[in-house]
């Protein structure tokens, strides 16, 4: 029982187990939520990141015990990825699609300290490059829209 559900969570419902790209497949669903579901914005915001880290960390690090090492079933790193990239960015679709094409470069790029972090052992290493991704992301995100005053 305790297996199914940390895979439930540590997939976000299975989506990790999509056949093709499935962190870029989460990120989307994720996208979706944060856009169309009424109060989806909720996603992104400190509260709920601050919910959403310990938890990542503690199913990332049950899920390699199952898995292995960074497995792509392991998909909830990038669910904290996009909440830290639109992290209190009111939803929009052009931010969205910005913050998700944003997020996604620099979590494949895997800029230094990106990619050294994914060295590190355990949920912690499987979650801080995406952190790391999502504070670089939201760095630029943050920048184009109040340079561009984008809405």
């Amino acid at each position: 029982m305790r297996k199914h559900l940390v895979t439930l969570l540590g997939s976000v419902f299975y989506t990790g187990f999509f056949p093709f790209a499935p962190a870029t497949f989460l990120c989307m669903v994720w996208l979706a939520a944060y856009l169309f579901i009424p109060g989806g914005g909720f996603l992104s915001s400190p509260i709920s990141v601050a919910v959403m880290l310990p938890l990542a960390l503690y199913l990332s690090h049950e899920m390699e015990k199952i898995y292995g090492k960074d497995a792509s079933q392991i998909v909830i790193d990038e669910f904290v990825g996009m909440q830290v990239t639109m992290l209190a960015i009111e939803p929009s679709i052009l931010k969205g699609v910005m913050g998700f094409m944003l997020f996604r470069i620099f979590d494949i790029a895997k800029p230094f300290p990106v990619g050294k972090s994914q060295k590190i052992r355990g949920g912690l290493g499987v979650v801080l490059d995406d952190v790391l991704a999502g504070i670089y992301a939201y760095g630029v995100l943050f920048i184009l829209v109040n340079v561009f005053h984008l809405n």
